[in-house]
């Protein structure tokens, strides 16, 4: 009992350490907590009607989002102002970064959720929302880097020795975590088999407390805790043995394929940059960690070699990039690629010059993320929408001048450049401009012969209502039945019946499909499109309620159809420069009454 005093004594203390040297870091934690409790309970409420504000309250990620990057902020600001200067100026600069991380976290959270018709500073809502999700990750990652490296930077260890007491901090809490964790489970499954038959909502309450009262804490400790020992037997046996002897395999097997494409001549596979370069994020650091463990054994030299190991494969994953880019141009996915290229050789160098200044590679990788995500002009989005723009505008001019056909090759870069230039809200004029869906555009590529041309651009719809039909009334009608769709509807290929809305056909339920009728539906459907095409977001309840009052179709002056049941599914868009429009399935049934 002495030894699990002792131990929650020490635990309860680093916990207190933590909050007093990031008070409102902690603060925001527990308020991310309690209001994501909040948002698990108004779920479980399920209510049927809500208003707007309580929509964006409970249902909306705003405010988790605003909470996120706040935390992240405040942490980076108590870490570069500790508590324990009690100099004034450090107070107002202290009190100065919380506001800056409010306004920031405020501008970003409100801007991703900006709207077309919005508009700021002349800029459209979409395109200041496609800008504040591309800053906000690259200040994200910012914030993280320079929050590891003021923490280091006060440590007043080596970079070597402070990440291994982090990752020893992690592993231990983690542990705990699961522990704690699995007891709580384990206390509630028993409360819910005993009291609560199994329908219980606390097994999410629970993961949210424990990971916001316990773990979110415990992780920001983590960083700036030197107590644990990372030279113990468990340390070096698992860093030094099992993880460097995993990643030596790893490095085994690509030297393996390098020596197989040398022999046989072949093109290496895409795939082998992220291989490479996944090794070189995971093998690195371990290698760089073997280094604090480092004594006078064979097998330790041989693991300061390692690191070099990795320079022969550099070549080969510039060779995969650069044929990706010459083929399909560039995106932010390959500048990153290039970028990862040059910052492994920049690793490289400093390990084999400054293997006591490693911290310096946060200050470059930093440097990286501005370039590629703030620089005007060089950042990964321009430099992939220049490259992409240049070849929609050449290939494009290149058919509508009769410049020559297109390859196949050519053929997909022009569709390749077009797709990924159409999802920036910035190149809506350029795309608007160089269009290959355009009619003449179209007939002039499907004479050309190229496989796969079709150039068929369609988006997929769905409606669906349902219990349209409320209280009927019958008098004056001396039959009632109901009536499916024609069977035919649901068939595959050419058996299947063409869905014609203007005569559709029904069955009498029970009657086979010996008794059929035929209803002209036209106007109901044609409703029911222009009505999802208004409002695509609607619901099966709310497109329900709308259509209620046309549910009445009057065959002739003895029968009256009134639908109850209304779901189709379809395609729309273009095809070879003309208007496309194809019905994938349909599902209709209501009553007939008849005098």
């Amino acid at each position: 009992m002495k030894f699990i005093r002792e131990k929650y004594a020490f635990l309860y203390q680093k916990i207190k350490q933590s909050c007093a040297d990031y008070r409102v870091t902690v603060i925001a934690v527990e308020l991310f907590t309690l209001y994501a409790l909040v948002g698990q309970f108004w779920d479980d409420l399920d209510l049927e009607y809500t208003s707007r504000v309580t929509d964006f309250l409970f249902e909306d990620w705003a405010i988790l989002a605003f909470l996120a990057l706040f935390i992240l902020a405040a942490m980076f600001v108590e870490s570069l102002f500790p508590y324990e200067r009690k100099h004034r100026n450090v107070k107002i600069a202290r009190i100065f970064g919380f506001v800056i991380g409010v306004a920031t976290a405020a501008f970003f959270t409100w801007g991703v959720r900006l709207e077309d018709a919005e508009q700021l500073f002349h800029l459209s809502g979409d395109i200041v929302a496609e800008w504040c999700e591309r800053f906000v990750v690259g200040y994200v990652l910012l914030l993280m880097l320079a929050i590891v490296y003021v923490c280091h930077r006060r440590s007043g260890v080596g970079f070597i020795e402070y990440i291994l007491h982090v990752l020893v901090n992690w592993a231990i809490t983690t542990v705990i975590y699961s522990v704690l964790l699995f007891g709580v489970m384990l206390i509630i499954l028993i409360i819910d088999l005993l009291f609560l038959s199994r329908n219980s909502s606390l097994y999410g309450y629970a993961a949210i407390l424990v990971s916001g009262v316990y773990y979110a804490p415990a992780c920001i400790m983590a960083l700036n805790d030197l107590s644990n020992e990372i030279s113990d037997r468990i340390s070096i046996v698992v860093v030094k043995y099992v993880l460097s002897v995993m990643t030596i395999c790893a490095l085994a097997i690509v030297y393996l394929y390098l020596l197989k494409i040398l022999i046989m001549r072949e093109v290496p596979s895409n795939e082998i940059f992220r291989i490479v370069a996944g090794l070189f994020c995971i093998g690195m650091p371990i290698w760089i960690l073997d280094y604090f463990y480092r004594d006078d054994t064979k097998f330790m030299h041989f693991l300061q070699k390692l690191p070099y190991g990795l320079i022969p494969l550099i070549p080969m994953q510039t060779y995969a990039v650069c044929v990706r880019i010459y083929h399909n141009g560039m995106t932010p996915i390959r500048y990153l690629g290039v970028c990862m290229i040059i910052f492994e050789v920049i690793m490289l160098f400093v390990w084999y010059f400054w293997k006591e200044k490693l911290e310096r590679v946060l200050l470059i990788l930093g440097a990286i993320i501005i370039v590629a995500v703030f620089i005007p002009g060089s950042n990964m989005f321009r430099v992939s929408n220049e490259w992409q723009r240049a070849i929609l505008v050449n290939y494009h001019s290149k058919v509508t001048n009769l410049l020559g056909k297109l390859t196949q090759e050519e053929y997909d870069r022009l569709e390749g450049a077009y797709k990924y230039l159409k999802r920036d809200p910035q190149m809506k004029e350029l795309v608007e401009t160089f269009d290959i869906y355009d009619a003449d555009f179209a007939r002039r590529i499907a004479t050309m012969g190229i496989e796969g041309a079709d150039l068929v651009q369609t988006q997929h719809h769905s409606i669906h209502c349902c219990q349209m039909v409320g209280d009927l009334d019958i008098s004056g009608y001396s039959e009632f039945a109901m009536l499916n769709q024609d069977e035919a509807y649901d068939k595959r290929g050419d058996s299947r019946l063409p869905v014609d809305f203007s005569a559709f056909r029904f069955y009498k339920r029970g009657s086979g499909e010996q008794d059929t009728i035929v209803v002209d539906l036209s106007e109901f459907a044609d409703r029911c499109i222009d009505y999802e095409k208004e409002y695509p977001n609607a619901g099966q309840t709310e497109c329900s309620e709308v259509m209620k009052p046309y549910t009445e179709i009057v065959i002739d002056e003895d029968k009256v159809l009134y639908l109850n049941h209304f779901q189709i599914s379809y395609n729309e868009g273009m095809k070879d420069g003309e208007d496309f429009f194809e019905l994938t399935s349909v599902n209709i049934s209501g009553m007939l009454l008849s005098r």
